[in-house]
């Protein structure tokens, strides 16, 4: 049996299953989470502004691209470690399915966000800090 060795991974690797999900379900339509394998480096020194001294690496890829449906289904994950090409069949009905039973939009409050991102962006914003 082969044993594979993958380099420590950022803590964002752990949220990758679910990232397309969510935005697929909260806007009712099939996404793509698209992610390469392998490493990168850079022929130029750069910083992360972690205050760590400059290098050339940019880091490991994880792979495991996949579609995510509005329905919360997804497609199997891509590989960790290999180049692949994913082709998914779309029911594009399920879209409006899924808007018409989980109404997310028609119960927004996109006037209220809106106001209040309008607040939050002004020079002198003070944000309302209730505690219970």
């Amino acid at each position: 049996s082969a044993t594979w060795f993958f380099p420590s991974f950022s803590h964002s690797e752990s949220l990758w299953p679910v990232e397309a999900r969510n935005a697929a379900i909260a806007n009712h339509c099939f996404t793509c989470a698209i992610n390469r394998v392998g490493e990168e480096h850079f022929p130029n020194e750069f910083t992360s502004g972690d205050g760590k001294k400059a290098h050339q690496d940019f880091g490991y890829f994880y792979g495991s691209s996949y579609v995510a449906a509005p329905d919360s289904s997804r497609t199997p994950g891509l590989s960790r470690s290999r180049d692949g090409l994913l082709v998914a069949e779309l029911n594009l009905n399920l879209c409006r399915q899924m808007s018409d039973v989980w109404n997310f939009k028609m119960t927004g409050r996109y006037e209220m966000y809106a106001q209040e991102l309008a607040e939050a962006i002004k020079p002198n914003y003070s944000p309302t800090i209730v505690k219970e």
